[in-house]
């Protein structure tokens, strides 16, 4: 059976990357060579080398691929032969930076006139200089100079403070930060800093205070802000505060190797450094906070802030992997590996590193070595699951359901004890024994998978639509689509089901209502077009049955599929109480 689950593997991967830092040039503003030179095609054996249109071209190219590291020496190159074109210079500019070539981006940064295009990426690059190196005046400067409307001059309070700071002004630094306290997101981040602040500046007491009402803004439990708050207890001779804070985060049963890593050490030894130390590293975390605030459309943002940090303090390892994560969502395997590679093998973060480098590897069609790198890891640590759960994705994948089914059966025994988290282990293992027909145990997994996440919509959907290809249970799959559909009224995959669990019902005019709606929202599906003719049929609009069937047969259907839609185009359905033969019969003709 079709898989009839809305994808939900490893990870959804988005292809938006939004200009928000202009990387494609303004009409009519190409380079000057690019206008001037001899288009004409040149004879066999007289192209010349390094001509600087086609690194133009093939940057645009690049970019477009979003190769942008390539992307980024072939702009170089273009701009090497039209020094003085400004919006080629921001543009390589702000490729240098996403790329994390943070003085190469500082040199052209420093070209850029306050009218060009480009000027709020130049003024923060050239603000992170300037703080790097000590020119605390030049930095406010800079930081002010930043578009107050845009994120970029929004957040600006949050580097000022620290800038305030540097220059002995506590007072003028906590004022930064009282600007951000109108909205929520801003008003912990500022609670946050201002924390590290007074933590910084030895003021331990005040810390404390600022770190607790950043927790009580929080809606859910952060790690991040539970690793510094907990830090703080620690050196302040409160273990037991400490302790608290961590496990708290790790209360609802999801691991988080950072908090973990926190805690053996503060039962090991109790020795705890400080996070942040100097006013510098402050104002990296700073910029580090503002891009993992940013939304996932923000990407190209989120990569310039998280690389100027990087500059700033070359030892946050968190960066690498937020940048990796970035990469991933842009397609970039190769790049993305890198990153996660920069984290060093004796960091909190190496574990979580190593399982997205074999995701990775995976994506680049090396699944051998993707797999080979996450047995290595369960073997080192063997009380954790998720290794054997990614060798499942893979293996499911790879359409070999039984290996599949064998992994998240490991993943499921080192789990433990079924926690609500769990529920996708049973769900996808449930999806391996359904596809090498192994019902029961399939039936089991689904229904455990419900009661550790109650109405789950993709859990609903598979085993609801399992039941009505089954003729079983088809009151009890209704009330399950119907839930399903209002929870993801928008999937055409679990508007099908619920309208397909209708016919079976021989609710044929419902059916058609959910099936052309289905329709509507996945017009290419080969099953949904079927289905949507069988219901026609049913209310004797047979030469509509006859389009979407013919249709479904366009769309490539399962290869089992093609001779029963076949047999329907000749000789349509059979009468009400006889498809009991007709199925035998369908299944002969597939034969």
């Amino acid at each position: 059976m079709i898989e009839r689950a809305a994808s939900i593997g490893r990870r959804a991967l988005s292809r938006t990357v939004l200009p928000l830092l202009a990387l494609a040039f303004v009409a009519g503003q190409s380079p000057s060579w690019a206008q001037q030179e001899n288009l004409a095609p040149r004879p066999h054996g007289q192209h010349t080398s390094n001509e600087p249109l086609g690194a133009y071209l093939a940057g645009i190219f690049a970019q477009q691929e979003r190769d942008y590291d390539n992307a980024a020496d072939l702009m170089a190159r273009a701009l090497a032969a039209d020094p003085d074109n400004h919006e080629l210079i921001a543009t390589t500019m702000v490729l240098m930076a996403m790329e994390g070539r943070f003085e190469r981006a500082v040199e052209l940064a420093e070209r850029i006139e306050p009218t060009q295009q480009g000027t709020a990426v130049a003024t923060l690059l050239l603000a992170g200089e300037a703080m790097r190196d000590g020119k605390y005046a030049e930095t406010i400067a800079f930081l002010d100079k930043l578009p107050k409307g845009e994120i970029v001059g929004i957040m600006a309070p949050l580097q000022r403070a620290w800038v305030r700071f540097a220059m002995d002004d506590l007072e003028g630094a906590l004022e930064e930060l009282d600007s951000l306290a109108s909205a929520p997101g801003p008003a912990q981040l500022a609670d946050f800093h201002r924390a590290l602040i007074y933590d910084v500046a030895g003021l331990p007491e005040e810390a404390q205070a600022a770190f607790d009402r950043a927790i009580e803004r929080q809606d859910r439990n952060s790690a991040r802000l539970a690793l510094f708050a907990g830090n703080l207890r620690e050196r302040q001779g409160d273990p037991d505060g400490a302790r608290a804070l961590y496990q708290d985060v790790l209360s609802g049963g999801l691991s988080n190797d950072v908090i973990e890593d926190a805690l053996a050490r503060l039962d090991a030894t109790g020795a705890a450094e400080p996070l942040v130390t100097t006013p510098v590293e402050g104002f990296a975390t700073a910029l580090f906070d503002v891009a993992s605030a940013l939304p996932d459309r923000a990407q190209q943002l989120v990569l310039l802030y998280a690389n100027v940090a990087l500059a700033l303090d070359a030892d946050m390892e968190v960066a690498h992997i937020l940048i990796g994560e970035v990469l991933e969502r842009q397609e970039r395997p190769r790049s993305a590996i890198g990153a996660y590679r920069a984290v060093p093998p004796n960091s909190p973060y190496a574990w979580t590193a190593r399982l997205r480098i074999a995701e990775q590897l995976d994506d680049l069609e090396r699944t051998d070595e993707a797999i080979g790198e996450l047995r290595a890891l369960a073997a080192e640590r063997p009380e954790r699951f998720e290794p054997w759960y990614r060798i499942g994705n893979l293996r499911r994948q790879q359409e070999r359901f039984e290996l599949a089914a064998e992994a998240y059966t490991e993943a499921i025994t080192r789990a433990g004890p079924p926690q609500r988290f769990h529920w996708t282990l049973y769900y996808f293992r449930g999806i391996a024994h359904e596809r090498v027909d192994e019902w029961p145990s399939a039936e089991a997994d689904f229904l455990t998978a419900l009661e550790l996440e109650p109405d789950q919509p993709f859990v609903l959907n598979y085993l609801a639509y399992s039941w009505v290809e089954q003729k079983t249970n088809l009151e009890q799959a209704e009330e399950m689509l119907i839930k399903a559909v209002d929870r993801r009224p928008r999937d055409g995959y679990i508007v099908d089901s619920l309208g397909w669990v209708y016919y079976r019902l021989e609710r044929f005019e419902e059916a058609v209502s959910y099936l052309e709606r289905a329709i509507e929202l996945r017009p290419q599906d080969p099953t949904i077009n079927d289905h949507l003719g069988d219901a026609y049929w049913r209310v004797g609009r047979k030469r509509e049955a006859r389009i979407q069937w013919s249709r479904a047969l366009s769309l490539d259907p399962d290869a089992e599929e093609i001779p029963k839609i076949e047999r329907k185009l000749r000789e349509g359905l059979p009468a009400l109480g006889s498809e009991a033969k007709d199925s035998d019969r369908s299944e002969a003709d597939a034969q």
